[in-house]
């Protein structure tokens, strides 16, 4: 290069007609503010010449936005998108339905409200929504994520449309609205009464283990009834950003709404993998890009003080089963799943020491029927029971009525042969008690004889007289709740319940046997329900926390739209054992016998 030409600053032309310019290599072109590097100018004409090239262009772009990302980076930047974070923007511009868990330091915030603007700058007319448990908290990481984008891309801040000469973006104490020139917006709303009514095409619900799942059912989702709609005033039906709700959120507790919608997508995602996407993040992601320190996470898990649980949720991505407002310990309960195999029928049936009991809360509609299979072992004179099997009556709708619920009840009879059948005969309980006192037929001839009640004298004046009276009816009120369920307590507490392991343990079992290994996948699925049962049984008592009712002990759920009829059917078989072993007690005291007695104790309301 001469020179004199070496060190010479640039000419500066600011452009006013696209078309009058004069080109030199030394010479900066701008317009609107922007460098045009290349000496590139767009006019109207050059874009209706190129509209194919343009409009496949931009459809990579929809689907492949971290290149269009690259493309606008500024050429000194060192920013680079990791391969993690590439996977996550592309599933945000291809998927109806998102759900992410991810530890921290995973950016998954930053890579949501990324992927969302973007939406809004691809699509024009598009609305898009973030959505998060608190307002404030919420538009003040917005507003650090949204000047984090424009730090690194400049470019994607000229897609606003300019109000007052500034790019239109708000940012308040509670709320951010940002407008773009294609007529697209992208605001903060809550998940509050003063939201409802509002119309978005798609929303971000960030940590969605916080978030109230009544109030999302009944205000966020209802705001996208309305698709987007193109120019030409139809809807695209092949857009899978209509109707989009992304879930980014660490892990939480499974009685969570959010577990609940992680459970539906990822089944989603299985019958329909178009549509729905699950992605899974720990700490060695962010940790294997620089993003977390690792001495940092190495302390966290050796220090004495950190709880494991946190580190969990926190940093692994672990969903767990219990909450701090549980009235049971989740994690001391879940120590004694210790029986590997579930029992399908008798097998104790010439030793004196044991004996099978079932136990029934009853459903109908919305709730389930669940029986309890109880193996009973007497020692010492103590009642040690062991939930053998776990069973839901009526799963399907033409199998929910009580005919078909009591023979089911009653094929279950005949395989345990127990000693004794304990129903809730409150409320609906009564429909299946008046079936269980009648003959029934089953569809292939088979033909199941009435039971009958041995502690209701109502009962006993209109059941047949040759009845096998096996049936106990427990009516549980505010002060026999409190026993009940305080029994519970003291008897899973003193380690006197034992439980199947879990369905991945058993799962492991199984498959490490040749008889495992070739066994059909209906026999497995099968094999492997008890366990699976006896997991949602735990989660159950997880989501059930103590509520004082004057002298009452009352459990309420702490998620309401998680059910609890496991374990309202483990409790009355628990108390049905303690009165046989209080029974038991007392006729050995009468002749003599009773020596030494193993209490267990239980607490009244105080």
């Amino acid at each position: 290069m001469n020179e004199k030409f070496k060190n010479a600053t640039p000419e500066v032309i600011q452009l006013k007609d696209p078309d009058d310019i004069v080109f030199n290599k030394r010479e900066k072109i701008y317009r609107d503010g922007i460098e045009l590097e290349k000496g590139t100018v767009i006019t109207e004409p050059w874009l209706e010449k190129n509209e194919e090239l343009l409009t496949d262009c931009w459809n990579i772009f929809m689907v492949y936005p971290d290149i269009y990302l690259d493309m606008i980076l500024p050429t000194e930047s060192n920013f680079n998108l990791f391969f993690y974070q590439r996977i996550y923007l592309r599933v945000c511009m291809r998927y109806t339905h998102i759900f992410i868990t991810a530890s921290r330091a995973t950016s998954k915030t930053f890579l949501s409200i990324l992927a969302k603007y973007l939406q809004c700058v691809f699509l024009p007319g598009h609305v898009g929504s973030i959505v998060a448990p608190n307002k404030t908290q919420a538009s003040k990481i917005t507003k650090q994520k949204i000047q984090e984008i424009w730090r690194i891309w400049p470019l994607l801040k000229n897609e606003l449309e300019i109000y007052n000469g500034e790019p239109h973006a708000n940012f308040g104490k509670d709320y951010v609205e940002l407008f773009f020139k294609n007529g697209s917006k992208l605001s903060v709303v809550g998940a509050l009464d003063s939201d409802r009514g509002i119309r978005t095409h798609a929303t971000l619900i960030d940590e969605a283990r916080d978030q109230d799942g009544d109030a999302i059912a009944e205000i966020i989702l209802p705001q996208m009834n309305v698709s987007r709609r193109t120019s030409t005033g139809l809807v695209n039906v092949k857009e899978a950003i209509n109707t989009q709700v992304i879930y980014a959120t660490s892990a939480g507790i499974k009685s969570s709404f959010a577990y609940e919608a992680l459970l539906d997508y990822f089944e989603e995602s299985i019958i329909d993998p178009r549509r729905a996407f699950t992605m899974g993040l720990d700490y060695r992601i962010p940790m294997q890009h620089g993003l977390i320190d690792a001495a940092h996470v190495k302390n966290l898990k050796m220090s004495p003080s950190y709880n494991e649980q946190t580190f969990a949720s926190e940093y692994m991505g672990v969903w767990a089963g219990g909450s701090e407002e549980s009235w049971f310990n989740f994690e001391k309960i879940s120590r004694y799943r210790k029986i590997k195999n579930p029992e399908w029928k008798q097998k104790f049936r010439e030793d004196s020491t044991t004996f099978y009991l079932i136990s029934v809360d009853v459903g109908r509609l919305s709730d389930q029927t669940v029986a309890c299979i109880w193996r009973v072992n007497i020692r010492d004179n103590a009642y040690y029971s062991t939930m053998v099997n776990i069973f839901v009556l009526g799963r399907q709708a033409e199998t929910k009525t009580f005919m078909q619920q009591a023979i089911d009840l009653k094929k279950l009879i005949d395989d345990f042969q127990p000693r004794e059948v304990v129903i809730d005969c409150n409320g609906l309980g009564i429909g299946l008690a008046d079936e269980m006192i009648r003959t029934q037929m089953d569809d292939i001839g088979n033909t199941y004889p009435a039971y009958g009640f041995f502690n209701n004298d109502d009962y006993k004046k209109i059941q047949p007289k040759d009845a096998a009276c096996i049936l106990y009816s427990i009516k549980a009120n505010g002060p026999l709740n409190t026993k009940i369920h305080s029994n519970v307590y003291a008897r899973l507490n003193s380690g006197m319940v034992k439980f199947l392991i879990t369905e991945q343990e058993a799962r492991s079992e199984l498959l490490a046997t040749k008889v495992g290994m070739k066994m059909p996948f209906e026999k497995r699925v099968k094999r492997l329900m008890p366990h699976e049962l006896t997991t949602k049984l735990f989660e159950e008592m997880a989501n059930l926390r103590l509520k004082r009712n004057g002298l009452d002990i009352v459990l309420e759920q702490i998620n309401s739209r998680f059910p609890k009829d496991k374990y309202s059917a483990l409790a009355y078989g628990l108390w049905r054992i303690k009165e046989l072993e209080e029974e038991n007690y007392q006729k050995r005291k009468r002749r003599g016998l009773a020596g030494q007695r193993k209490l267990t104790f239980y607490t009244e309301g105080a």
